[in-house]
């Protein structure tokens, strides 16, 4: 049986064994599995951002997202099945993908600007690598959470949420407390991809009704 196999049980000996002992035969095979995943991660990131690595800078982030892996990530994880390990896996490959090109791209601008062959003229903007990015972490909250947050980003406010929901401003206060209190007790990759997925979605809200600016402000 394969390590990533769908119908595998609980997933946590094994990944206990690879940040153990990686040259055991399974936790080798795991190992394995998890850099192909990572690799492909790394391919459709930057082909998302319209982003063409090269093999050396694919191998490159590919390593570095093993490394935080090894390295203490793997050891925040706490879910027990192959589905969830490997939306782990795809939080961290997303995250560093998209950050290495991000600063790749921005460093291109800044020299770019800065050398003495750049027309004055030039004023284009190079488009953002978050601009083509679709590969959005999942929130680890619930989905009731996650639809009630939504529904808080859209509105602008507590008292506006109150407004449409026909309850007190009191009752909206205290179920926001209540996912407060839900995040405090996550690790810090899944509050990490929560932040991203909220920052997602908060850019998806404003998009939508651009007068949200003047009550968040």
């Amino acid at each position: 049986m394969r390590p990533l196999d769908s119908e595998l049980g609980d997933i946590r000996p094994l990944v206990r064994r690879l940040t153990a002992d990686r040259h055991s035969a399974e936790a080798a095979a795991l190992f394995h599995d998890l850099m192909k995943y990572a690799h492909r991660r790394v391919i459709g990131v930057s082909r998302a951002c319209g982003r063409a690595l090269t093999e050396a800078e694919q191998e490159e982030l590919v390593g570095e997202i093993l490394v935080q892996l090894l390295a203490g990530g793997l050891a925040h994880f706490r879910g027990t099945t192959v589905p969830e390990l490997l939306a782990f896996v795809r939080t961290i490959a997303d995250r560093t993908t998209w950050r290495a090109i991000r600063t790749t791209e921005r460093d291109r601008r800044i020299a770019w600007r800065a050398s003495s062959e750049a027309p004055e003229r030039f004023t284009a903007q190079v488009p953002r690598p978050d601009q083509f990015l679709e590969f959005i972490p999942d929130s680890p909250l619930p989905e009731p959470d996650q639809g009630y947050l939504r529904s808080l980003l859209e509105a602008g406010s507590k008292a506006e949420l109150a407004r449409r929901a026909g309850v007190s401003r009191a009752a909206v206060t205290q179920r926001v407390q209540r996912i407060v209190a839900k995040l405090q007790g996550l690790t810090a990759n899944e509050r990490s991809a929560h932040e991203v997925w909220m920052e997602h979605e908060a850019r998806r809200a404003l998009d939508a009704d651009p007068t949200l600016v003047q009550q968040l402000g």
